[in-house]
């Protein structure tokens, strides 16, 4: 996939994005504020890019000018339904040193353009830590509405992992 826009492009990964995706899984903030792994075992770390690589709905959130990795956007399948094949749902990340520069919110964007446009979606979903504003105030710029949270902690879990989800209709 390559979708460009004016400072970002969504492209899929390329070997020489290791270093960045390391810096990205290493960072626990990401992990904490957006669901992405954490890992600072190097063995560990390269066994998770090479899966993102092989993912059809993983791919690389770059900047024009350079072609640098500056986060990861999901846009993944919500089921096998046939009610739900009109349907997507985006996750994503951007790297703390690129934060504040509307990268995140041109990167929905294009893959929300890219959706409704050229796959024919009807809703695009969106979930978020619920303690993470930033990117419910991203969500909500570009349209998307609060749904409703769910505790998504794993079965006897020691504390919840509360989420909220919004929905763009078409």
């Amino acid at each position: 996939m390559l979708i460009e826009g004016k400072d970002i492009k969504i492209r899929d990964f390329q070997e020489t994005d290791f270093p960045q995706f390391q810096a990205l899984v290493g960072d626990r903030t990401n992990h904490e504020l957006a669901g992405l792994e954490y890992s600072i075992d190097p063995s560990y770390v390269h066994e998770l890019f090479e899966m993102y690589k092989r993912r059809d709905d993983s791919h690389v959130i770059a900047e024009v000018k350079n072609n640098t990795m500056v986060g990861i956007i999901e846009i993944n399948h919500r089921g096998e339904y046939a009610d739900l094949a009109a349907t997507r749902e985006i996750g994503f990340v951007v790297d703390q040193k690129y934060r504040r520069k509307g990268y995140a919110t041109q990167a929905i964007q294009l893959v929300v353009d890219y959706g409704f446009n050229q796959e024919h979606l009807t809703e695009i979903w969106s979930s978020t830590e619920e303690n993470n504003q930033v990117p419910q105030k991203v969500l909500e710029k570009l349209g998307f509405k609060y749904i409703y949270s769910a505790d998504q902690a794993l079965p006897f879990a020691t504390q919840s992992n509360m989420v909220k989800y919004y929905l763009l209709k078409k």
